[in-house]
């Protein structure tokens, strides 16, 4: 029998790790604030948090759930405690969520866009002095160093200053007329180009027929509209008096640093971020004389630093590889599992009062170590992962009163794979998305199909394999889930990374002595498909087995870019395979060898199957979100979930999913019942069977 703390508390423990936590972690039976109880740093002595509350602007990135939104937890705390800093947190892809759920007017396309975007900048000042007031508050409430009089008048005039910013009034006249001519230049490109590619592009059979490369809308022409939007939006709102006005207010009463935190901010789409960018964080982050700083959340190759100079900003990434840089892969893994070893004792010890040898089945056989191995290779040392896995094992044992094995823990990260991170490309016919972004799911499907067979042809080649490398190794046991590609080739493994297919797990010369980065398998997957993982112990000459020739997949990546991508010229349609796209790219992708204009030459795909998107009915395709709303109850049918319960899951806002529930409502794909849950009337929402039908008929 387990102690009694375990099995009542350790859901909670799972959750702290699994859930987002944006802004604090909070024990609702104490009502405090317990960050400084569980934080626990991927460096020691705190040596990550040292880094982000220097007085610089930080960039930390890293992929969803390894533990940006704890870091900058503990960053409010500590200047919380600091007399003359403080810090605000904005929550960018919430507020942002929360200004695309308002009702608009039906204008034209632009005068919608630019009340959208004028929304979410509003909304970020509003939350921005919100935070602001807040914090100045708790410090006076710490130091006492301001008096009721003077705090009261500080106060009043960050409540001016924010109502003196955020009212812009829009003539949608004067917003057309500015965005006229670009929009003429558009619309003369893209008539001329449907010409020329018509006549000479391979067209690929889509949801309306043909579809060429003219009907994709070029980079360069959308770039010059977002910044004519943020030109708008900086014409009507006076940044540069609010930059004046807060600074010179907090300054006055003893204020000497204002530190944003930005959490999310690699999560709003593209053309947000260079609004966001261009209108509100660089002029803050440059015109500011160094009063304020921020703190950015971001996902690797996912940022917009537009007018930011990146050689003045400290750019922290969260990656266990990137983190310890340590030469030596053994030592490497001892700091991965030192990291996940302290994390998970704190929360443990917080949670259950409780040791791991109370929770894990331990014995001589099965050593703490060997389990730290194994959630390391399971999670890749990201904290909500971990959460994930520890929740399937609190179903399969804690709730039974027994102790978590290895088995168990093999099987919840399977169970993790197939229910959350396959389903990136489960829904992919049921997407309602850009005719690229749909292709692009389908070659990152293609890639990593490529990856896994590769994996188990290797399996069984190595059986027989003349090596000492493989002799001594069980034939059913020979590990095939670690590759290591040129890092020529990592920018084609990005979205796989970004979505856990694979992790980059470490970088090193192979044995002619140039730089690889060695990548890993999803475990879950590698348990799904049967592909061992990891690599042999007992022997020195194992540390080098991830570098061993079998394992190169550069030939891998090159078949796959020949068959799969190609370049096109948007002007004349003139194909150009992959292996011109150096020579392309340093002639600034001019069409050399066909038109002759400079720019014009864009990456494409050339799919074997020209009726791969064949069969998909517009009638069932949806917003990522609503899927994802409808993925998260299909996931959880047995619980009573509302719309904040859901958005905790999704990482948005209880308005987005509000909002977009009323769609799926009303396309009677959920319903909704009143019930009462801890004393609070709610909205719970259930799948209906037509939406089980459509989307999930696995389940049927």
């Amino acid at each position: 029998m387990l102690k009694k703390s375990i099995n009542k508390n350790f859901s909670l423990m799972v959750n702290s790790l699994k859930l987002a936590q944006r802004a604090e972690l909070w024990d609702d039976d104490q009502d405090q604030n317990i960050i400084e109880q569980l934080y626990v740093d991927p460096l020691p002595n705190n040596g990550l948090l040292r880094q982000v509350v220097q007085d610089n602007t930080v960039f930390l990135v890293g992929r969803k759930g390894t533990g940006k939104s704890t870091i900058f937890a503990r960053v409010q705390e500590y200047f919380r405690k600091s007399k003359n800093e403080i810090s605000a947190y904005v929550d960018v892809k919430t507020i942002y969520g929360r200004s695309q759920a308002k009702e608009l007017n039906g204008n034209s396309e632009h005068y919608e866009k630019i009340l959208l975007y004028e929304s979410f900048i509003n909304e970020i000042i509003n939350d921005l002095m919100k935070e602001v007031k807040k914090n100045i508050e708790q410090k006076n409430a710490i130091y006492r160093y301001w008096k009721s009089r003077d705090l009261t008048k500080l106060l009043s005039r960050l409540e001016e200053i924010s109502n003196e910013t955020s009212k812009p009034k829009f003539k949608e006249t004067d917003i057309l007329k500015t965005l006229n001519t670009i929009q003429k230049a558009v619309t003369a490109d893209e008539n001329e180009g449907s010409v020329a590619a018509g006549a000479n592009a391979n067209a690929l059979t889509g949801l309306g027929g043909e579809i060429t490369i003219a009907d994709r809308q070029k980079s360069s022409e959308a770039n010059e509209i977002q910044e004519e939007y943020s030109r708008t939006l900086l014409r009507y709102f006076n940044l540069n008096d609010f930059i004046s006005n807060i600074t010179s207010a907090l300054k006055d009463y003893g204020i000497k640093k204002l530190h944003i935190i930005l959490d999310d901010f690699s999560e709003i789409d593209y053309d947000a971020q260079q609004i966001f960018v261009n209108t509100l964080l660089a002029p803050l982050n440059n015109w500011s004389d160094k009063f304020i700083r921020f703190k950015v959340a971001a996902y690797p190759k996912r940022i917009f630093y537009g007018d930011i100079d990146k050689g003045k900003i400290d750019e922290i990434t969260l990656d266990y590889y990137e983190l310890y840089k340590v030469k030596d892969l053994p030592e490497l893994e001892k700091k991965a599992t030192e990291f996940l070893n302290r994390l998970l004792d704190a929360r443990f010890r917080y949670y259950l009062d409780a040791g791991v040898d109370e929770v894990f089945h331990i014995d001589k056989e099965n050593t703490w170590e060997s389990y730290l191995e194994l959630l390391f290779q399971s999670t890749m040392n990201v904290p909500r992962v971990l959460g994930h896995i520890l929740h399937y094992c609190y179903q399969s044992a804690i709730i039974y009163d027994k102790k978590i094995n290895k088995s168990l823990i093999e099987q919840a990260a399977q169970k993790y794979y197939e229910n959350q991170i396959k389903y990136y490309f489960d829904k992919t016919n049921y997407l309602k998305e850009a005719f690229d972004e749909k292709l692009d799911r389908y070659s990152q499907q293609i890639l990593i199909n490529l990856l896994v067979e590769k994996a188990k042809e290797l399996k069984y080649n190595l059986r027989v394999e003349d090596s000492e490398l493989f002799k001594e190794i069980p034939t059913n046991k020979i590990p095939t889930s670690h590759f290591f590609i040129n890092k020529e080739y990592e920018k084609f493994l990005h979205s796989l990374e970004l979505n856990y297919f694979v992790s980059k797990y470490y970088e090193q010369a192979d044995r002619d002595g140039i730089v690889i980065s060695i990548y890993a398998i999803n475990y879950g997957l590698c348990r799904e498909q049967n592909i061992s993982f990891g690599r042999p112990k007992g022997h020195t000459k194992y540390r080098k087995y991830y570098i061993s020739r079998h394992f190169n997949n550069d030939r891998l990546l090159q078949q796959y870019l020949i068959e799969q991508k190609h370049f096109v010229c948007s002007k004349c349609g003139y194909e150009y395979q992959y292996s011109e796209y150096d020579v392309l790219q340093k002639i600034g992708m001019m069409c050399y060898l066909g038109c002759k204009n400079t720019g014009t030459v864009q990456e494409s795909y050339k799919f074997k199957d020209e009726n791969l998107l064949d069969g998909i009915k517009r009638e069932k395709l949806l917003p990522e979100v609503e899927l994802d709303i409808l993925h998260v109850l299909s996931q959880n049918k047995k619980a009573h979930l509302y719309a904040s319960l859901i958005a905790r899951e999704l990482d948005c806002s209880h308005q987005l999913v509000s909002k977009r529930s009323e769609k799926l409502q009303g396309a009677e794909l959920i319903k909704k019942e009143n019930e009462v849950i801890n004393g609070i009337q709610r909205k719970v929402y259930q799948l209906t069977e037509k939406a089980e039908i459509l989307y999930f008929p696995k389940d049927n």
